[in-house]
C-alpha cells in the first residue's frame, strides 16, 4: 500500500499532535493518569505503524483503537467517515 492511498482512508479527521490530543483527553476526563492515556497511545501508534487491521480490514483510527482497542473509525463509532474528529498526525501522514 503507498502513501497515497493511505491518506486517501485517512481524510476527513483533524490531525493533532500526541500532547496536544493527550491535554484536550485530560480536560474532558481529568480522572485518567497521563501517563497511561500516553502509553495506550503510543500502543495504538505501533499497531498502525505495523499496519495491524480492523477485523473489518479497513486501517485503525489511532485515537479510538487508544480506548477501545484496534478498529477502524466506521467500527468505533457507526458512522460511515470521520468529520473532523481527531486523528494523530503521525497516522495522518
Amino acid at each position: 500500500q503507498d502513501k497515497t492511498q493511505r491518506a486517501q482512508m485517512k481524510h476527513g479527521f483533524r490531525p493533532i499532535g500526541l500532547n496536544e490530543y493527550v491535554d484536550r483527553y485530560l480536560k474532558g476526563n481529568p480522572t485518567e493518569r497521563r501517563e497511561d492515556v500516553v502509553a495506550r497511545l503510543r500502543d495504538a501508534v505501533d499497531a498502525y505503524s505495523r499496519d495491524e487491521r480492523c477485523s473489518c480490514g479497513e486501517q485503525i483510527w489511532v485515537v479510538g483503537s487508544a480506548e477501545v482497542g484496534n478498529a477502524c473509525f466506521t467500527c468505533i463509532t457507526g458512522e460511515s467517515t470521520p468529520d473532523n474528529d481527531f486523528e494523530l498526525d503521525v497516522a495522518c501522514r
